[in-house]
């Protein structure tokens, strides 16, 4: 017999890996019902939200059985989100069991694709090739490079201080728009939008945006709404930070 609770848990903690990892609500909600389902096979409710998970399933002593947790953590991360659907396939087809499939995820939940130095360099590397994409020269790239090294590194520390993601764009915006206006400053034949554009491509909401279209398409209104304001706010606090820092050095 299947214990109903770490079934339960085992679908939290699924749905909680691919929300964390930047997957959609509607891709959340089906693995964790796809999970649940194993046990049984009617009255299994599964909820994905922008912020918080619900799942709950029948129970014959209490009537139903609920659980909810909070998501608050955003990366992307498309290797733990293949993962966890290989988990979620893997134990609904009955080739692993739920104990084996419960600690596959948390040896997944606590493993990291990439250190921080490799992240931090992959910063500065993205930076400095979309500067040089949009037809920037090599000075150009340098620059963003060397400004995409300092955002990668604030990205780092911000996500140790559970610093809020929107005053790290602002932060990450400033470093990019007084950072090429300063850099103007000395080396006048480098060109400050190509620099400030190619340094905050790495902070572009885009996923986030793409998962709240796709969200309102496949009718989750909610989530969508609050993912795209989310873009949104993310997109401004970025202007912001640039805004002030090209006004603070006098461009």
């Amino acid at each position: 017999m299947m214990d109903d609770n770490q079934l339960l848990k085992f679908a939290l903690d699924a749905g909680e890996v691919m929300l964390s990892s930047g997957a959609e609500t509607h891709r959340v909600q089906d693995t964790m019902h796809r999970i649940l389902s194993v046990s049984h096979s009617t009255g299994v409710e599964a909820m994905a939200m922008s912020t918080f998970l619900i799942v709950s399933i029948p129970s014959k002593k209490s009537g139903s059985l609920t659980l909810t947790r909070g998501v608050y953590s955003r990366s992307v991360n498309f290797e733990k989100i293949c993962s966890v659907n290989d988990i979620s396939r893997s134990f609904v087809s009955g080739q692993i069991t739920l104990g084996q499939a419960a600690r596959r995820l948390e040896e997944i939940s606590h493993t990291s694709a990439y250190s921080p130095i490799s992240r931090v360099v992959s910063f500065g590397v993205a930076c400095g090739g979309f500067a040089m994409v949009l037809d920037g020269t090599w000075i150009d790239g340098l620059a963003a490079f060397a400004f995409g090294l300092l955002i990668g590194v604030l990205l780092n520390l911000s996500g140790k201080t559970k610093m809020p993601y929107f005053f790290s764009c602002m932060i990450g915006g400033f470093i990019a728009g007084a950072g090429s206006v300063a850099f103007h400053k000395v080396v006048p034949a480098a060109g400050t939008g190509i620099i400030i554009i190619g340094s905050i491509m790495p902070l572009l909401p885009g996923m986030t945006m793409t998962n709240s279209i796709r969200d309102i398409m496949e009718g989750n209104f909610i989530s969508g709404t609050s993912k795209m304001v989310e873009a949104l706010l993310i997109a401004f606090a970025i202007a912001g930070g640039v805004g002030f820092g090209i006004t603070t050095f006098g461009y």
